[in-house]
């Protein structure tokens, strides 16, 4: 596995890693990912809501839409489907609808 983008730690470290320490951490991920869409789509709404555009709301918007999409969160799905496969390695078998 060669990452795209820079990781805290490598496959390796990943698979030396207990169990709950890995879980853990894909879960935090995820609910960073979800707040993320989450705070993205009340933006939107907002935007959408208003008669008169507020510079300092879309400016949030668009500053949030970078931080979804562009590097932070391939790194973080990046890191997710790293520990996956660190689990997938300890011999965790995951199930299609918790990871």
């Amino acid at each position: 596995f060669t990452p795209r983008y820079a990781q805290p730690f490598t496959l390796t470290e990943a698979i030396a890693l207990d169990t709950t320490v890995i879980t853990d951490e894909i879960a935090r991920l995820q609910n960073s990912l979800k707040h993320l869409e989450e705070t993205q789509e009340l933006l939107r709404q907002h935007i959408s809501e208003i008669a008169e555009c507020d510079m300092d709301v879309e400016a949030a918007a668009r500053e949030n839409e970078e931080t979804m999409f562009v590097r932070p969160v391939g790194s973080q799905k990046e890191r997710i489907a790293m520990l996956k496969l660190a689990l997938i390695e300890k011999g965790v078998i995951l199930p299609s609808s918790h990871y």
